[in-house]
């Protein structure tokens, strides 16, 4: 089987727990060999329960759940960035770079994978609330025009099955969001921004040199993907791959309508 990795930053934990357990339980019920790397960024009121909690979640046989707590707050990237480093040493194939507020349905690895084995080096589903990086070519809408926005787990699971069915071995040449990124361990580390950093650790200017106001959390897929892309490397949205995005869970009110359709539980 194939050791795919979720690297899932959490932050402010103690309001928002309940999304990270919903991820991480619908990462588990459909990975065989999933394995989260869980790394919080100093939630001040973190209950030690919490990651007895979450380690409980890897039910099954070749499932792992390991919990990296930071003592000061350092940011998203940071998270990224030590998830990899984590992901690396526990010998995992394949690795997500997400956020904690998305869902995961039945066979959502699929188009994924195809894409990764065949000359892309990273990749991306679609979804209801993708971001602004890849607007067009990620909203789900694009593909399934009857699509319906809800987090019923039956009904994402059809989403899926049916985009399965029509996108298989469908590719789109595109850049991806940063929501949920996806590419081989061995692939994030030969496009490596340092000797031990993947990501670049704060981006205090977007490529036209504007300020970033958020230079620890943003920016960091689009500095990824445009020293890659320079290397030659491409990037793909996988239609016949669906993960579901609350949006802005963690960012907050003024950041959840940009690039889809933000929903909450």
């Amino acid at each position: 089987m194939t050791k795919i990795c979720f690297i899932c930053p959490t932050y402010k934990e103690d309001e928002l727990h309940s999304y990270t357990v919903n991820a991480l339980k619908t990462f588990f019920n459909t990975t065989a060999e999933g394995v989260a790397v869980v790394v919080d960024d100093a939630t001040t009121n973190w209950d030690p329960q919490y990651t007895l909690e979450l380690q409980a979640l890897a039910r099954f046989e070749g499932q792992e759940c390991h919990v990296h707590r930071f003592d000061v707050w350092g940011g998203l990237t940071r998270s990224w960035n030590k998830g990899l480093e984590i992901a690396r040493s526990l010998g995992c194939e394949y690795a997500i770079c997400g956020n904690n507020d998305i869902l995961f349905p039945p066979m959502w690895y699929q188009g994924l994978l195809h894409a990764l084995n065949n000359g892309y080096q990273i990749a991306g589903p679609v979804s209801n609330a993708a971001g602004i990086s890849a607007y067009d070519s990620q909203q789900v809408w694009k593909y399934c025009q009857d699509y319906q926005l809800t987090d019923d787990l039956d009904y994402i699971a059809s989403v899926q099955k049916k985009l399965l069915n029509d996108f298989l071995g469908t590719v789109v040449d595109s850049k991806i969001n940063g929501f949920f990124q996806m590419a081989t361990v061995s692939t994030w580390w030969d496009g490596k921004f340092s000797e031990n950093e993947v990501y670049k650790p704060k981006n205090d200017r977007d490529s036209k040199g504007r300020r970033n106001k958020t230079p620890f959390m943003t920016l960091n897929e689009d500095e990824l993907q445009g020293r890659w892309f320079k290397k030659g490397w491409k990037a793909a949205v996988c239609p016949s791959s669906f993960i579901f995005h609350y949006r802005a869970i963690t960012r907050g009110e003024k950041y959840k309508k940009q690039g889809g359709k933000w929903f909450r539980k």
